[in-house]
């Protein structure tokens, strides 16, 4: 080591350096070492039990191997701190021990290049949206040494803090896309767990396969199971027979937004259709239902004078037979529907809507919105009890979006989990400095 490194100065208080920089105890310093920027400081343990674990009986030392680790920058100059070891062997010929390395779990831990201190505070770094790489720039070390630090004790810290699972009383499953690999038919899809009532994610599974989200859900502890009251989905079979058999207590909740998108989709269709057959064509600039289409699809409440003029003026237009109008004002009978505070209203309304768009003489695209309006409408009224909705579940996945794109896309399941969760579960940071990882 000595013939590596040229020594411009060597400390004549290690104590202070060790208060300093160290600061652990039974730790002394050996030297400082300093080469253009290229910064060491080698330490070693006092105090080492000279014992075999095995049998009792006297070690001796056998080795002093130097490992070097990467430490927090000092005034902006990335640090090494080098850690002489101590390889012990026992003495007995008749022990079973052979050899053994001491370790120290605050200098740093096991198969982990960067120092405790270190591996922590870049968890907390890339945990709050850094790029990987930006902070192994600044540690002056690789790629992989900072991201295997950040997903030992990312997962260390996930697995200690538990608030994330005992505080949810409403929880929201859906699907986002993990990886793309060419057309549509090769995505793989994921399933991000959110707890709606509070905002955070809860877990992401690497599949949304029944089986396997159902086996997340019954690996649950049981009162966590009684506790939650209701749970949020998008008109997913899969996810509400996840419901219906793993939480059999708890109220489905159909997102709102998902089936007024429902509606702005059959009213879309509609459109179209009506389009073609009196035009022989698909929407062009200058024909009435195609300059009146994203009129359609906003909010009646939100259209001033003049736009109501002029989607009135284009339907009488591009829509002699007004199935255009009529799926438009089916549209806004379903907002109408959801504005509603009162719950007995609200279900007579949508009574009312269905039997309406199951009307023979209807469009069949608003036959067909009716008939899915059918099938979910208990769990589609459930929202005027709980008013609970999956767009918290959305909006997390926006986040979980934004990980991949600093990332630039992941191909390594458990490193997207844990980035993800780091980011938007809203972890207990304070737990951290706690956390023994050995």
């Amino acid at each position: 080591m000595t013939n590596k490194f040229q020594s411009t100065f060597v400390h004549r208080d290690p104590i202070g350096i060790v208060a300093a920089l160290v600061g652990l105890k039974d730790v002394r310093v050996v030297e400082y070492r300093r080469r253009r920027s290229d910064v060491q400081l080698l330490i070693e343990q006092t105090g080492i039990a000279v014992f075999c674990p095995t049998c009792g009986a006297r070690a001796q030392v056998k080795e002093r191997p130097v490992v070097r680790y990467v430490d927090l920058p000092v005034y902006g100059q990335p640090m090494k701190l080098a850690w002489r070891k101590h390889r012990l062997a026992c003495r007995e010929s008749a022990c079973p021990a052979t050899t053994w390395t001491c370790e120290d779990h605050r200098i740093a831990a096991k198969n982990c290049l960067l120092t405790t201190r270190c591996a922590k505070w870049a968890t907390v770094q890339v945990g709050k949206g850094r790029a990987v790489s930006d902070v192994a720039a600044e540690l002056n070390c690789d790629w992989h040494t900072v991201n295997d630090a950040v997903m030992t004790y990312g997962q260390a810290l996930l697995d200690a803090d538990r608030k994330r699972l005992n505080a949810t009383t409403a929880i929201g499953l859906d699907e986002t896309s993990f990886l793309k690999l060419g057309s549509a038919r090769s995505r793989s899809y994921v399933t991000t767990v959110a707890d709606v009532a509070n905002h955070q994610i809860i877990d992401i599974l690497p599949t949304r396969a029944f089986v396997d989200v159902a086996r997340w859900v019954d690996a649950q502890p049981d009162a966590w199971k009684r506790r939650v009251d209701f749970g949020a989905l998008d008109m997913s079979a899969t996810y509400a027979a996840v419901y219906s058999v793993m939480l059999p207590d708890a109220r489905q909740v159909v997102d709102p937004f998902h089936c007024v998108q429902l509606a702005n989709r059959a009213l879309d269709e509609v459109r179209r259709r009506v389009q073609r057959d009196r035009t022989g064509h698909r929407g062009r600039r200058n024909d009435p239902l195609y300059r009146v289409r994203r009129v359609l699809l906003t909010g009646e409440e939100k259209l001033t004078d003049h736009a109501v003029a002029r989607l009135t003026s284009l339907l009488a237009l591009g829509d002699p037979h007004g199935e255009v109008a009529i799926a438009y004002r089916v549209k806004e009978r379903l907002r109408e529907f959801y504005r509603t505070t009162d719950i007995t209203q609200a279900r007579t309304m949508l009574t009312e809507l269905v039997e309406h768009c199951q009307r023979p003489a209807m469009p069949k695209e608003l036959r067909k919105l009716g008939a899915t309006l059918h099938r979910w409408f208990d769990k589609i009224c459930n929202f005027h009890i709980a008013r609970v909705s999956n767009g918290p579940t959305e909006a997390l996945n926006n986040l979980i979006k934004r990980i991949k794109r600093i990332g630039f896309g992941f191909t390594n399941f458990n490193n997207y989990r844990i980035r993800a969760l780091l980011y938007a579960g809203k972890p207990n940071w304070r737990v951290l400095g706690s956390i023994t990882v050995r």
